[in-house]
């Protein structure tokens, strides 16, 4: 009988081979080798690209038609937020913030919570990030 030499090893012991690159990690680079970037440009008009500053917003029309609570419940929906988060948020219950979302998806014409938030931004109603952090608050 022969005896096989024990090539376990346990948990608290190091890989002996190099260790392996998670997958989708990218290379790393030989010393000294630059990281070249590539940009490219959007063209004018593209989708995420940003108005210029000198355009005012367009007040959509169905804004006149919202409460100033479903305003706030929908700019939170935009954001991503939960029921659940949204409550705490504006410090209401869980059955007033389903109702106001189920009263925003019957006045803008939206059957799910995706098209909320794509309506709201299409429309200018909520603006990303960046470009709330950019324009001035009036």
């Amino acid at each position: 009988m022969t005896t096989m030499a024990s090539t376990r090893r346990t948990r608290l012991e190091p890989p002996t081979s190099a260790p392996r690159r998670p997958l989708g990690a990218p290379r790393a680079l030989p010393p000294g080798r630059p990281v070249q970037l590539r940009s490219v440009p959007l063209p004018q008009g593209a989708a995420g690209h940003p108005a210029p500053a000198s355009v005012a917003p367009v007040r959509p029309a169905w804004a006149d038609q919202i409460s100033r609570r479903e305003a706030e419940v929908l700019r939170l929906v935009a954001r991503g937020l939960s029921n659940a988060e949204i409550g705490a948020e504006l410090f209401i219950s869980l059955p007033t913030v389903k109702s106001h979302v189920a009263r925003l998806l019957d006045k803008l014409d939206a059957r799910d919570r995706v098209q909320l938030v794509v309506t709201a931004y299409e429309t200018g109603f909520v603006l990303p990030e960046r470009l709330r952090r950019a324009r001035p608050v009036a």
